[in-house]
């Protein structure tokens, strides 16, 4: 058996090289890797190939799926002590055990091997471990001083469940909207407050730039969202009282560093064979989920009982979202649809856990657990549920609480099942109606050996009352109910567009969708894509090389600078200020890219300093003296600095995008927020006090202003905050990119498939013992830094060509 490499220790060689004992006589697993450290699974059952993917999974990330698991389940104050006491409340009172168990219970015998064999294999390794603690053991566990436990189908289950149902599925701000509409009205009269929220947190741009062409998806009569405006604000004003003070209804932040909101998302973009050159069709995606140590995608390839397939996924789930078979590959991104509504509802002020719906009172559905506390007592929580869901906030103050009401709420694994069998799809045609079955906000994507490309728009999305303002909360008494879930004929997609391709930033789907309730989220006609779709539309054939180079000219375009150089050009044009003149100048002539080719830790231009000053300068001249308290909310211009990292990327701020339909559009603004001066004079004006803090802070002479580089950490805890790894581990970059946590790209070629991927640090996070760590534990760290990407491997004689290990298994 080869090892896994030469330049590693004795101890991590033996514990890598300690595997094989059987298991039994039931079945054969064979995990081959590769000089990249990525498994690949060879088994003829269902169970067997989930076996030898927990397994291989287990030697990689145990300790990180360890934190993975107690994180989506509440369950970390167990270990890591009391600080987590009320996080581990707000995840239990966030999801419902009881549900996802019985549809645990409902699954075929087949899909159920899914869950169990993954199990099963993650337990195998952990015995081992468990009998060889001096050389197996990941460190952390040592450090943290605690052992791993036993994985379940349930424990599997809920990693998907926790980390993409109630993160990308979970997003709500109705309450924070209530927040954003009470500060307004609290400063102008309620029809002014109306107008400047309507074009604070729109319903609908129609000219947003689309993933689906205009006119090339024609949905039914009925739109997935209705377009009611605000009504019964005095409703509004005597229930919310209590919703001052919150800024997100689920406790999981897309973005810890952000705390009004998130920065990134993903993207992807798909070349069909019309643009396609030297290849049939080619798809590239960029994910972007944030970056941590060890990485949040895993890399494996899964072999027989039906599947055939390499790619990677976050946190290790049982289907692999970016990837490909011998016939198509297949892509991913957020795709925000509205699918969480708050309701109100009315406690009966003798009990506050009973409240009012359709003329009866009914008694709140009551779960209590113990949360173990290490060192500590433990401590009992209860979770309440109305008929629409969790309970967000308990007002008894005031006899109000807050429900969160979910359409994915009960079908989390159906639609985690539909996302594992699409990968089986030989064809469009296979592959559609598993996106049926999908009941998240998800934009998918597709490509085949024949060229043929597509997308839909997935997710269960409800038939709202007519009169139901989806960026506000609803009264829970019973009238504001939804009618059912839209078909879904209603929800887009399309098959071979005809402009040849697909572009996706996370931008709308289609005309016909309505924007989210997020007031941080919305989509405006401006819009990163474009950076995309601009380049895609000019050249008029690709080839995979140029394709990948996009991602380098996106992780450092500035996504909102074209939106402003016909106003700074105007405003240059009409001063008689000549250091305004200058700056203008160099801004004009800038090719709207901040990079430090010379790795002086600044970037290259002062055009990046003085956009990047005057951009926060604008919005505070624009917004600030017509949103008061609400302020706080849009005033970022989304730009990371060596103080604040950006989560997961940057994106157009909603502000910025207010400010930019104001310049843009001026006819459909129903408030001035020029306050009556020429948009041109207001950005003179930002511009002016821009050149001054510049002047300030780095002297008269412009051709020598920079801004320094933040860089890009990897820190040691997940999405959630917790530790993941040791908390002294530390890795980084030079540089931030705007681009995915992963980026792969797949190429259908007459030749065949070819395809790559860069998924930092490593694919291992490994670390022994003795502190030695794996020899994959960051060996895509540089390959990520200067865009390189290495092979994924298929075929069996690929693997067996590239393997640096094989052990067979016995389950």
């Amino acid at each position: 058996m080869k090892l896994l490499g030469s330049a590693v220790s004795v101890l991590v060689l033996l514990a890598f090289a300690l595997i094989g004992v059987s298991y039994g006589d039931e079945g054969q697993v064979i995990i081959k890797r590769d000089n990249y450290g990525v498994g690949h699974v060879y088994a003829d059952t269902v169970f067997g190939l989930y076996y030898g993917y927990g397994y291989a999974v287990a030697q990689d990330r145990l300790f990180q799926m360890e934190m993975a698991k107690r994180s989506t389940q509440g369950k970390v104050a167990e270990v890591l002590g009391e600080e987590y006491v009320e996080f581990d409340k707000r995840i239990r009172g966030n999801y419902n055990p009881i549900s996802i168990q019985r549809q645990l219970d409902r699954l075929s015998e087949s899909d159920a091997d899914i869950f169990n064999g993954y199990a099963a294999g993650m337990n195998a390794w952990i015995e081992k471990v468990k009998k060889n603690t001096d050389r197996l053991m990941p460190k952390e566990f040592i450090d943290f001083g605690f052992q791993p436990e036993s994985w379940t189908a349930f424990d599997v289950a809920m990693i998907f469940v926790g980390s993409m149902a109630n993160r990308f599925g979970d997003f709500n701000t109705e309450l924070a909207n209530v927040q954003i509409y009470n500060a307004l009205v609290k400063m102008h009269d309620e029809k002014t407050a109306l107008a400047i929220f309507e074009q604070l947190i729109p319903i609908n741009i129609e000219d947003a730039p689309t993933t689906i062409p205009k006119g090339e998806w024609n949905p039914p009569a009925v739109s997935i969202q209705h377009t009611a405006k605000i009504n019964n604000t005095s409703f509004l004003r005597s229930r919310t009282n209590s919703a001052n003070g919150i800024n997100e209804s689920s406790p999981l932040n897309f973005n810890t560093n952000a705390p009004y909101g998130i920065s990134g998302a993903s993207n992807c973009v798909v070349i069909g064979k019309k643009k396609a050159e030297g290849a049939k069709a080619i798809l590239m995606n960029g994910p972007q989920f944030g970056w941590y140590l060890p990485g949040y995608v895993y890399s494996i390839g899964l072999h027989g009982a039906g599947l055939d397939l390499v790619g990677n996924t976050p946190f290790a789930y049982p289907i692999i979202l970016f990837g490909h078979n011998r016939d198509i590959a297949w892509g991913s991104t957020w795709g925000a649809g509205d699918m969480v509504d708050i309701y109100i509802e009315e406690l009966n002020s003798d009990n506050p856990h009973v409240y009012r719906y359709k003329g009866n009172w009914l008694p709140m559905e009551e779960r209590t657990e113990i949360i173990k506390v290490k060192d500590g007592q433990s401590v009992e929580f209860t979770a309440y549920r109305t008929i629409h869901g969790p309970i967000v906030k308990m007002d008894k103050k005031n006899n109000v609480a807050y429900t969160k009401k979910r359409t994915w709420d009960g079908v989390e694994l159906e639609s985690l099942l539909g996302w594992i069998h699409s990968t089986r799809a030989k064809n469009f045609d296979e592959w559609l109606p598993q996106a049926e079955r999908m009941a998240l906000n998800i934009n998918w994507y597709y490509a085949d050996k024949d060229g043929n490309i597509g997308y839909a728009f997935t997710g269960k999305y409800p038939r709202r009352s007519e009169s139901h303002d989806n960026r506000l909360p609803q009264s829970g008494v019973g009238h504001m109910e939804w009618q059912g879930m839209l078909p879904f004929d209603y929800t887009p997609r399309v098959f071979n567009p005809k402009q040849g391709f697909l572009a996706n930033w996370n931008n709308k789907p289609a005309v016909s969708v309505n924007n989210p309730d997020e007031f941080w989220y919305s989509w405006s006609l401006g819009d990163r894509v474009n950076i995309f779709i601009n380049l895609l539309e000019k050249q008029e054939k690709w080839t995979a090389d140029q394709v990948w180079d996009l991602i380098e000219i996106s992780s450092f375009a500035d996504i909102n600078a074209s939106y402003f150089m016909p106003f700074i050009e105007k405003a240059a044009q009409a001063s008689s200020d000549e250091k305004l003149k200058r700056a203008a100048g160099m801004l004009l002539q800038w090719n709207q890219s901040s990079r430090d080719k010379d790795e002086d830790g600044n970037y290259d231009q002062p055009a990046t300093a003085i956009f990047r000053t005057f951009l926060p300068q604008m919005i505070k001249l624009t917004l600030a003296d017509d949103l008061g308290d609400a302020f706080k909310f849009f005033a970022a211009a989304g730009y990371p600095t060596p103080e604040k990292h950006a989560g997961s990327g940057s994106n157009l701020q909603i502000g910025v995008k207010a400010i930019i339909e104001s310049l843009h559009k001026p006819d459909r603004q129903q408030y001035d927020f020029f306050n009556g001066q020429e948009p041109e004079t207001v950005v003179a004006n930002a511009l002016s006090a821009a050149i001054e803090q510049l002047e300030q802070d780095q002297g008269a002479d412009m051709s020598t202003w920079r801004l320094p580089t933040p860089d890009r950490p990897f820190p040691p805890k997940n999405f959630l905050g917790i530790p993941q790894t040791s908390q002294d581990a530390s890795l980084s970059i030079r540089i931030e990119q705007n681009r995915g946590t992963e980026n792969d790209m797949i190429a259908f070629t007459d030749d065949g498939i070819i395809s790559w991927e860069v998924a930092p640090p490593g694919q291992s996070g490994f670390i022994a013992p003795d502190g030695t760590k794996s020899p994959h534990y960051e060996d895509q760290l540089k390959m990520y830094e200067t865009f390189g990407k290495k092979r994924m491997w298929l075929t069996e004689e690929d693997v067996e060509k590239n393997k640096t290990s094989e052990v067979v298994l016995k389950y």
